[in-house]
């Protein structure tokens, strides 16, 4: 049985990966071609664990989970501003002046 993320990987997906409009403001904070590639990487798949063998990108598993992190609080960031409708907070981030 074939599973979805077989599929997103035999189709490379990640590679010609669209990021969704309510998703554009993290290309402000992922701006090189690794971090760009990264993000696709992790919105199409969820996780990071075989980035390098999908990709053939090099890249050190410290470096990846700091990109996580940053993926994951900025996420909750712009969540926590729209859930409370800080619309201050909500312009830093997504103008790409959100301090991590």
């Amino acid at each position: 049985m074939v599973r979805e993320k077989d599929l997103h990987f035999i189709s490379k997906e990640y590679e010609n990966f669209i990021v969704p409009k309510n998703k554009k403001y993290l290309l402000k904070y992922f701006n090189t071609d690794l971090q760009e590639a990264f993000l696709k990487y992790y919105l199409v798949f969820g996780d990071w664990s075989n980035f390098v063998e999908h990709t053939g990108l090099v890249c050190q598993p410290r470096w990846m989970k700091t990109l996580e992190s940053k993926l994951v609080l900025l996420e909750a960031a712009h969540l926590e501003a729209k859930k409370d409708m800080d619309m201050t907070k909500l312009a830093k981030i997504e103008s790409g002046k959100f301090k991590i």
